[in-house]
């Protein structure tokens, strides 16, 4: 594949937003990718498709803290009414043990989700 601009010349790489391909005169990196050199267009798709990366992420990693925190509260809140009330024959030692597990799949998971900068 030849460059877009030099078509003597071998392409090093393509651009992330535009598709071009680019010798090495023509490729910026940016962002952990290819641009074309100062390009404002393509930088700034470059940009929103970065963000972009990044906000559907969150989204989904949030939603899915969302449900976890969620069930545990249920759990918490379905042990407090069968403790107080008596009205289960299940032991509750059995509940501490699930309720325990819940919180430490909880606790790891939001461990993985920490990045260090």
């Amino acid at each position: 594949m030849k460059c877009f601009n030099h078509h003597d010349r071998d392409a090093f790489a393509v651009c992330k937003s535009c598709g071009k391909a680019l010798c090495l005169e023509c490729a910026e990196e940016y962002k952990n990718s290819y641009i074309c050199k100062g390009s404002p267009k393509c930088k700034h798709v470059a940009d929103v498709n970065y963000v972009n990366y990044f906000k559907d992420n969150s989204v989904c990693a949030w939603t899915i803290n969302k449900i976890a925190f969620i069930l545990v509260g249920l759990f918490l809140a379905a042990y407090l009414i069968i403790d107080i009330t008596g009205c289960c024959k299940m032991p509750t030692q059995i509940l501490e043990y699930v309720l325990i597990a819940l919180l430490a799949i909880l606790l790891v998971k939001k461990g993985f989700d920490l990045k260090l900068k």
